[in-house]
């Protein structure tokens, strides 16, 4: 992955988990896809859609959990969690997203229960 790419991912990572969400949206492409890792009422269609749910997801403590970046493959990164989720729908897990990017832009982020999960989808 392009080095500037890759830092501006970092810091739009910073910038969430200070409660900063609008730092991501230069980063999301217009028709950008957030999906769960089964079909329901958390998948997002369209960067303000997208917008919408990270903003819910910062007010309601999500942001402030510890999280990494991987560099999975070319154009695709895997955030994760290092600590379990406390309570939700995903109590007890630590999931990971599958960032896609195209033309230096995010169009798709895929939810997966474990690191494990979003690597193997990732490389393959």
């Amino acid at each position: 992955m392009d080095s500037e790419l890759l830092a501006r991912a970092r810091l739009g990572l910073e910038a969430w988990q200070q409660g900063d969400v609008s730092a991501l949206e230069p980063l999301l492409d217009p028709d950008v896809e957030l999906l769960w890792w089964q079909a329901g009422d958390w998948d997002c269609h369209g960067r303000e859609a997208v917008m919408d749910l990270l903003r819910k997801r910062a007010q309601s403590g999500a942001r402030n959990a510890t999280a990494e970046l991987i560099e999975a493959a070319e154009q695709v990164l895997v955030v994760f969690r290092i600590e379990p989720e406390p309570e939700g729908p995903q109590v007890g897990l630590k999931p990971a997203t599958v960032v896609t990017f195209r033309n230096d832009r995010v169009v798709s982020m895929r939810l997966f229960r474990s690191l494990d999960e979003a690597l193997a989808a990732a490389r393959s």
